[in-house]
């Protein structure tokens, strides 16, 4: 079994100002309609804010444990969906070319973690794959 791992950090007050602007096709363009509809039901400014950067980060996270990154590969930003259960913990679902590369790489099981304070918000996403690590015998 290999772990594949990933994590990034965003500027909440970056996503804000976006919100403010109302720019509509940057959101569009990163965000399925479920995520929009989740991230602004939390309300206007700061609270929306922080849902749209740590889905933000939760995306470039999963890139990262894919190996590609974002916009990268044909996988988009649509391409990873940042979904709730009835109690609010997050999940990813991969679609299109997002999940086309995990099962290249043999993913079985995806788990992501969002958090946010001080101004940042941040995700950290882990995946298990069939195989095994490429780890060196020597270090």
């Amino acid at each position: 079994m290999r772990i594949l791992c990933g994590t990034d950090l965003v500027a909440i007050e970056r996503f804000k100002r976006i919100l403010e602007k109302n720019e509509s096709s940057f959101i569009n363009k990163c965000f399925t309609p479920k995520e929009q509809e989740y991230c602004l039901a939390k309300g206007g400014g700061k609270c929306a804010a922080e849902s749209f950067a740590a889905r933000f980060a939760a995306k470039e996270a999963c890139g990262k444990a894919l190996g590609t990154g974002i916009m990268s590969e044909g996988i988009g930003l649509t391409d990873i969906e940042v979904v709730t259960d009835a109690k609010g913990t997050p999940h990813l679902e991969l679609k299109g070319r997002a999940k086309e590369k995990a099962e290249e790489l043999g993913v079985f099981s995806v788990s992501v973690s969002l958090t946010h304070d001080g101004g940042m918000a941040a995700a950290y996403c882990t995946m298990l794959a069939e195989g095994k690590d490429n780890v060196p015998d020597e270090v």
